[in-house]
């Protein structure tokens, strides 16, 4: 692949339009999949890029030296894969906020979880965590959300949004047979739990429970767990989730989230 068609295929992949975040259930953790997908693809085209720069500069070599082979070698370029995700962006002239840093919601969310739990698989992104638990009924994936000034101020919804409608179980749309409990805390912090099918998954094999928390400070905390490693497969890896909906609660409504 020439190098001009490596340069625009590695652009497209590091600047593909990020979707605006649902509200919805199903919604809500999709970003973290679309961060992990472009890393993935980042990584891939930019191992593709070294290895044509190299190839590049050995043919270069050779042909400067009218087709001989020379001592010299051709540059080894080596390309390490990123770490983590970059620094939180800061907020636009538009007045967009920035995200909570991935890492900081990671290293919150395994804070939190129970003691006694393995976990592993950690990926993080601007906003979002999640980790692989494992204990001894299986394995089971955690992921968490951190939206900070969630439905403030109205005009930066979308027309005809009502995310507020989430924090009631007759208005928050859910997969049918899904058990919904909402209830206020005396410090006025909204709770809605669920816990049924993963819609994600369109069958009843995959199992989601669901803590989703709005704050008096206008904080979002939304943290899921489904009885597979993979939930929109049908493969469930344990009979249940590894997390109970109370668990979930006081995993979501702890002080120590950062905002």
């Amino acid at each position: 692949m020439p190098l001009d068609e490596l340069r625009t295929a590695l652009s497209q992949a590091v600047e593909l339009d990020e979707p605006a975040i649902g509200t919805g259930p199903s919604a809500v953790f999709a970003r973290a999949d679309r961060v992990r997908t472009r890393q993935r693809l980042t990584m891939l085209v930019s191992g593709v890029a070294v290895l044509g720069v190299a190839i590049g500069a050995a043919a270069l070599a050779v042909d400067r030296s009218g087709g001989a082979s020379t001592t010299a070698q051709a540059p080894v370029v080596v390309s390490s894969a990123p770490t983590g995700p970059g620094p939180s962006p800061s907020p636009s002239p538009g007045g967009r906020r920035a995200d909570v840093p991935g890492d900081v919601v990671l290293a919150t969310l395994q804070r939190l979880l129970p003691a006694g739990v393995a976990t592993s698989e950690p990926f993080s992104s601007p906003g979002f965590a999640e980790v692989i638990l494992t204990d001894p009924a299986g394995r089971g994936k955690v992921q968490v959300n951190v939206q900070p000034h969630f439905a403030e101020p109205p005009s930066r919804r979308p027309v005809g949004d009502a995310p507020m409608d989430l924090f009631s179980c007759a208005k928050r749309g859910m997969p049918a047979g899904t058990r919904c409990t909402e209830s206020t805390l005396p410090d006025g912090t909204l709770v809605v739990l669920t816990d049924g099918p993963s819609e994600d998954a369109g069958h009843n094999r995959i199992k989601l429970r669901m803590a989703d928390v709005y704050r008096p400070d206008h904080v979002r905390i939304v943290i899921g767990t489904w009885n597979a490693v993979h939930e929109k497969t049908n493969t469930a890896t344990r009979a249940e989730p590894p997390l109970t909906v109370q668990q979930l609660q006081a995993i979501a409504t702890d002080p120590a989230w950062p905002v």
